[in-house]
C-alpha cells in the first residue's frame, strides 16, 4: 500500500509541475505575392517562442521589381514605417537596395524589449500582447491576415 501511495504521489507531482520543462518551438510564416506585372513580394517571418510567447522574431521581406522608381517608393514607405522603432533597443531593422531588389530585415528580441514602448509607438501592438509578452498565436493570426502560410517547426 505504501508503494502504491508513493508512486501515486510521484506521478501527481510530475503531472502538476509538468516535469519542469518549458515548451519551446519555432514558427515560420511565408508570403509570396505578385504585386503587379513587374513587382513581387517574398516575406519570411521566423518566430522563436517559449510557452506560447514569442522570444525572438527575425523577418526578411524582399521586393523584386524591374522599376527602380517603384523600389524607391517602397523603400521610402518602409523607412517611414520602421523609422518609429529606430531608437527602440532590441528592435533592429535594416533596409537596403541591391540591383532590382529591396531587402528589409528585422530582428526583435521580445524577451528584452520594452513592450510598453512598442504600444506607445503603435497602439495596435497591444492586441498582440498579454501581460507584457507577445503571444505567438496573435502573431500567427496577424501574419495569416497578411496572406502568410504558417508552419510549426
Amino acid at each position: 500500500m505504501k508503494k502504491f501511495f508513493a508512486v501515486f504521489l510521484v506521478l501527481g507531482v510530475l503531472i502538476l509541475t509538468g516535469c519542469g520543462k518549458e515548451k519551446e518551438g519555432a514558427l515560420t510564416c511565408t508570403i509570396n505575392k505578385q504585386i503587379d506585372s513587374s513587382t513581387k513580394l517574398e516575406s519570411v517571418y521566423n518566430v522563436s517562442y517559449k510557452n506560447g510567447y514569442a522570444t525572438e522574431v527575425a523577418t526578411t521581406e524582399t521586393i523584386t521589381s524591374d522599376s527602380s522608381e517603384a523600389l524607391e517608393t517602397y523603400k521610402s514607405s518602409l523607412e517611414s514605417m520602421y523609422g518609429s522603432y529606430k531608437n527602440v533597443e532590441y528592435y533592429d531593422n535594416d533596409i537596403k537596395l541591391e540591383e532590382n531588389k529591396l531587402i528589409s530585415t528585422t530582428k526583435i528580441n521580445y524577451e528584452k524589449i520594452d513592450t510598453d514602448k512598442l504600444i506607445e509607438i503603435d497602439s495596435n501592438n497591444k492586441s498582440l500582447m498579454e501581460d507584457g509578452k507577445v503571444k505567438v498565436s496573435m502573431l500567427k493570426e496577424a501574419y495569416e491576415t497578411l496572406g502568410a502560410t504558417c508552419k510549426e517547426k
